[in-house]
């Protein structure tokens, strides 16, 4: 064979190996380390749509709670619940009512008997502390919030400031914000009964125990006889609480003392009863 035969099979030779290559490798993908093609179907690229999502918020709840426009309260952690309930007992004393005044917003929907939700969530926390606490010893009230624009929370939740043993009876009658000592009709006289004696004494204490705070004295009457001479009596009635501090060593700088007579009654001036809650001195805590 010569020289020219040889170069024309070789050329055939390196063109059919080329040619079985591309075929059974590049075209069938059957060389070894090429992906199988036979079953792929390729898909059009779909990009997902990111959504936003809002997180929920996690209402923590204090020992119970009460769901908008309802009255049962919801026990969150009994345990702890009747740990308030026992810490509740142990603070009752002689002389004390426990007072239960609970929230309600103008705008809930009531289906109680009660006027008002407040009323009704404060009667059910009775009936609960009833079991620990004689029910003649509990007094229940409401306390508005807001008004009927005021947004109003799913969720409202116990606060320890609801449930207060306060001093209750006919001498002496402890208030959120200030306390209200009675007095006899037409009197001035030095302080004899023992229910105000007992309050005044933790007054005094009180007093010695926090030096920034000074104390408000502000005595009123009923509407019997002339305004004028009740302006003066409901001042001497103030003054005579003052009189009885000044004795326990309380510096007169720090007691204020004031009147308003006859002209703001909070019973009905109609009824011996009435006039017996509007004589009265008010007292209350107020800083340097």
């Amino acid at each position: 064979m010569n020289l020219r035969s040889l170069l024309i099979f070789f050329l055939f030779l390196l063109w059919g190996s080329g040619s079985t290559y591309w075929y059974v490798c590049k075209i069938k993908g059957f060389c070894e380390g090429q992906p199988d093609k036979t079953n792929v179907v390729t898909k059009p690229e779909v990009k997902e749509e990111k959504k936003e999502v809002t997180p929920i918020k996690k209402v923590a709840h204090s020992l119970i709670y009460f769901l908008r426009g309802k009255s049962d309260p919801v026990i969150h952690d009994t345990v702890q619940w009747q740990a308030e309930i026992k810490s509740i007992k142990e603070l009752q004393a002689e002389g004390k009512k426990l007072h239960i005044e609970t929230p309600y917003y103008a705008g809930e929907e009531n289906a109680t008997e009660f006027d008002n939700l407040g009323l009704a969530r404060a009667n059910a926390l009775k009936n609960i502390l009833s079991a620990s606490i004689d029910t003649t010893l509990i007094v229940t009230k409401a306390k508005q919030i807001g008004d009927s624009t005021t947004k109003i929370p799913y969720y409202i939740e116990y606060d320890k400031k609801w449930i207060k043993w306060l001093i209750d009876n006919d001498f002496v009658q402890e208030l959120d914000k200030k306390t209200l000592v009675h007095f006899p009709y037409n009197s001035t006289k030095a302080i004899k009964n023992k229910a105000i004696l007992s309050y005044l004494d933790e007054v005094e204490k009180n007093m010695k125990a926090h030096p920034d705070l000074k104390i408000l004295l502000v005595g009123h009457t009923d509407n019997k006889g002339r305004p004028a001479a009740n302006k003066i009596l409901g001042l001497k009635r103030a003054k005579r609480i003052k009189s009885w501090l000044l004795n326990k060593g309380i510096d007169a700088e720090r007691i204020v003392v004031k009147s308003e007579g006859e002209s703001q009654p909070i019973a009905d001036n109609n009824t011996e009863e009435g006039r017996q809650k509007n004589r009265r001195v008010e007292i209350s805590y107020i800083k340097k």
